[in-house]
């Protein structure tokens, strides 16, 4: 079975390689305008235009793709339809934030409150009417303890979905952070899934690490394209949901460590602003940005970004390697 994960992996790498670059030609064809970006980090600046809704690409083909291969292996469950479907509404959510902004031209897209309406109400679906995992006895999987949760399994794992899934749009910031990191988060889970046999889980995970792969080849430094929200909201709330399925809730928390700080720094960052009457923590947040603009040094220059990526993704590798052998262990 690991052998058809690996095949649906090559097939999703290639088939995003050939993807991107026609999605890329048909934006500018349709000439429409990229994503702006943010002036206070000057490197940034000539990025703006930039295509964007790369998401769209790796969504579409990681899902296909794992729908495909786990009704020829036959191995499709519940666990695998709660996993390819909150990836793929919460990506269509994030496709129309980035319709709006991009082919509408309203900067903000969906408003706040209407973007975690959405979210809501998928996390509800994916509970209530989509095959949540046989067996479920609402419970979640606390450092090796079973702690039952009753009926407030169900906002635990709403929030769980929104929270993971804002985590990582934050973090989807600079050129390739996002998508290596979730790569390798992928990885992690990849090992959790084998441990525990789900290979449908596997599938799901192994065709979404391809995409990425391939879409990594585009997005890296210097970005000829971005995922948009469309990858990033989906992203977050997929690792979410695999965390789930796969009963190792609290691995997330340390796989996703590099989410999980990015997350804090804004919340440190709004709370300090309004406590302190205008003063900042960070030269700006999130975190990379902060280390962009020299936050960690002192020094004006900052840090490139491919070196921000190279740090994020050693510490999400070095972290999630020691959750899956402490989970495998205990």
């Amino acid at each position: 079975m690991i052998g058809w994960s690996l095949l649906a992996t090559l097939v999703s790498f290639v088939l995003t390689l050939v993807g991107v670059p026609l999605f890329i030609k048909f934006l500018k064809k349709a000439q429409v305008s990229g994503q702006e970006m943010q002036e206070e980090v000057l490197q940034h600046a000539k990025k703006s235009g930039t295509p964007t809704m790369g998401g769209v690409v790796f969504v579409i083909v990681s899902v296909l793709v794992a729908l495909v291969f786990v009704l020829t292996v036959g191995v499709a469950k519940g666990n695998f339809s709660v996993t390819w479907i909150v990836l793929f509404l919460y990506a269509a959510v994030g496709a129309f934030d980035d319709f709006l902004k991009v082919f509408r031209h309203q900067n903000e897209g969906f408003k706040a409150w209407q973007k975690f309406l959405a979210q809501i109400v998928i996390g509800v679906l994916a509970y209530l009417f989509i095959g949540f995992p046989m067996g479920q006895d609402n419970s979640l999987n606390l450092f090796g303890f079973s702690l039952h949760l009753g009926i407030l399994f169900i906002p635990f794992f709403i929030v769980w979905l929104v929270g993971w899934s804002n985590a990582v749009n934050l973090t989807d910031g600079i050129d390739g952070l996002a998508t290596g990191s979730v790569i390798i988060s992928l990885l992690a889970f990849a090992v959790i899934a084998i441990s525990s046999s789900m290979w449908d889980v596997l599938i799901m995970i192994m065709s979404v690490i391809g995409a990425l792969l391939g879409f990594l080849v585009f997005n890296k430094k210097p970005a000829m394209i971005f995922m948009g929200d469309v990858g990033s909201l989906a992203l977050g709330a997929f690792l979410a949901a695999v965390s789930v399925v796969l009963r190792a809730e609290w691995t997330l928390l340390f796989i996703g460590l590099v989410y999980v700080i990015e997350t804090l720094s804004i919340m440190i960052q709004v709370s300090y602003f309004k406590i302190s009457g205008g003063k900042r923590v960070f030269r700006m947040a999130p975190i990379h940005h902060h280390l962009e603009l020299g936050g960690l040094s002192g020094h004006d220059e900052g840090w490139s970004e491919w070196k921000i990526d190279r740090v994020f993704w050693l510490v999400t590798a070095a972290v999630s390697t020691l959750t899956v052998v402490a989970y495998l262990i205990f």
